[in-house]
C-alpha cells in the first residue's frame, strides 16, 4: 500500500491539468497528450546505436507485441517495466507484476505503454500518463443517484454514472455511442450536470432546463434535443424544445427560474467535484473513472465478468469513434469551475436563457 501511495503521488506531480475547454474525448489521434514525434529531443535514426537494444524484443512480456516500436522504444519500454512499481500495488517492479500473472491491469497497462511509445510520447511523458492511468484504474468512488435520471434496470449488475455539460461538442458525439453502448451490454445508466459555465455561456441555463424537464419525467427526451441543437440552446430555443416534448410551459419556467433547480445542479457539480471530475464527458463505472468511451465499455466489461454474467463481444471503433480497447486518455482540459454554490437567479426581464451569476 506504501508503494502504491507513492505512485499517487507522483502521479499528481506528474500531470498537470491544460486551460480551459470540455475535454477532448473523441478522437483517437489525441490519444498521446501532445502531437507524435514530440518529446523527443533527436529522432531514433540520429541516436547513437544500442548494442543491447536488438535484446529488447526477446524481453517483450507474453501478450504484449513490440513489432511497432524502434529499437530505441523497445528498450524504454523494457525500462519502465523494470523502474516502475507493480500497478496492482504489491511490493515488487511492474515486469514482476506481470511475469506473475496475478495483477489484472498490468498486461492492458503495458500495451497503453507500447501505444503511447509508439505514437512519439517520451519516456517521461509516458511514465506520467501511466501512472495517472494507474490512479483510474484502483480508485473507486461512491457517487449517489438518488433521483438522478435514469435508464435502464436499476437492478443492473453495472452501474455508470455520465457527468455531461449540454453545450459541451464532445458529450454530444458521445451521447448516442453512449446509448448504443448501453444497449448492447444492459448497463444502468445516471446522469449528473456539470456544466463548465465559464466556457459554455448557455450550459447553466440548459442544465436547469433539464432538471426542469425530469421534474415532468421528460428528461430523456429534452435531453436528446438539447444535444441535438446544442449549437442553439438560448432560453427562447429551450422554451421551444420544451413545448415540442410536451412540457407544461408555466411549471417548466417556473421549475427552471427556482432555487430548486439551482441547488439541484449545485449539488451534482459537487458531487463531481468530490469525485474528481476533471472535464466533460467524464463517466464512472461502477465507482471506477472512464475518461473515453473504450474505457467505459472497458470497465464494463471486466465488471460483467468479475459478476460472473455472460459479456457479448466488444464493439468497435467505428461504433464507439474513438481508440481501441485500453487507450490511456490525455490529461483533460476543463473550465475553470467554481466551487459548489449557486445563488439564486434574477427574473430576466426578457425571455433569456437563465445564468448563474
Amino acid at each position: 500500500m506504501q508503494n502504491f501511495r507513492r505512485v499517487v503521488q507522483i502521479a499528481l506531480a506528474v500531470c498537470a491539468l491544460a486551460p480551459a475547454s470540455c475535454k477532448h474525448a473523441t478522437s483517437a489521434a489525441t490519444l498521446p497528450a501532445v502531437s507524435a514525434g514530440a518529446g523527443r529531443e533527436l529522432p531514433p535514426s540520429a541516436l547513437p546505436a544500442d548494442p543491447t537494444a536488438a535484446a529488447t524484443a526477446a524481453d517483450a512480456p507474453k501478450g504484449v507485441n513490440l513489432a511497432d516500436l524502434d529499437a530505441t522504444e523497445r528498450r524504454v519500454f523494457v525500462e519502465v517495466l523494470d523502474e516502475q512499481f507493480d500497478p496492482c500495488g504489491k511490493a515488487r517492479s511492474f515486469r514482476q507484476g506481470l511475469d506473475a500473472g496475478d495483477c489484472p491491469i498490468a498486461r492492458k497497462l503495458a500495451r497503453s505503454v507500447v501505444e503511447l511509445l509508439r505514437q512519439g510520447q517520451s519516456k517521461k511523458q509516458t511514465v506520467g500518463l501511466l501512472l495517472r492511468e494507474i490512479e483510474r484504474l484502483n480508485t473507486v468512488v461512491q457517487i449517489d443517484v438518488t433521483g438522478a435520471p435514469r435508464k435502464g434496470d436499476a437492478a443492473a449488475n453495472v452501474t455508470v454514472v455520465e457527468f455531461s455539460d449540454f453545450e459541451c461538442p464532445y458529450c454530444r458525439v458521445a451521447a448516442p455511442r453512449l446509448e448504443k453502448l448501453r444497449a448492447h451490454y444492459g448497463f444502468v445508466l445516471y446522469y449528473r450536470y456539470y456544466p463548465l459555465q465559464h466556457a459554455h455561456p448557455n450550459a447553466v441555463g440548459a442544465a436547469r432546463a433539464a432538471w426542469a424537464a425530469h421534474q415532468q419525467g421528460k428528461f430523456w427526451e429534452l435531453h436528446d434535443l438539447l444535444f441535438a441543437n446544442a449549437h442553439a440552446l438560448e432560453w427562447p430555443a429551450v422554451q421551444a424544445y420544451a413545448k415540442q416534448v410536451g412540457l407544461d410551459a408555466k411549471r417548466f419556467q417556473a421549475d427552471v427560474e427556482g432555487d430548486a433547480a439551482a441547488a439541484g445542479v449545485a449539488s451534482d457539480m459537487k458531487a463531481g467535484e468530490t469525485a474528481g471530475v476533471d472535464g466533460t464527458p467524464t463517466f464512472f463505472v461502477n465507482g471506477r473513472k472512464a475518461e473515453t468511451l473504450p474505457q467505459v465499455q472497458d470497465l464494463v466489461r471486466d465488471a460483467m465478468a468479475a459478476a460472473g454474467v455472460s459479456v457479448p463481444a466488444p464493439l468497435g471503433p467505428a461504433d464507439l469513434g474513438e481508440a481501441a480497447e485500453g487507450a490511456v486518455a490525455p490529461t483533460p482540459t476543463v473550465a475553470s469551475v467554481p466551487a459548489s454554490g449557486a445563488p439564486p437567479v434574477a427574473p430576466p426581464a426578457a425571455p433569456l436563457a437563465p445564468v448563474l451569476r
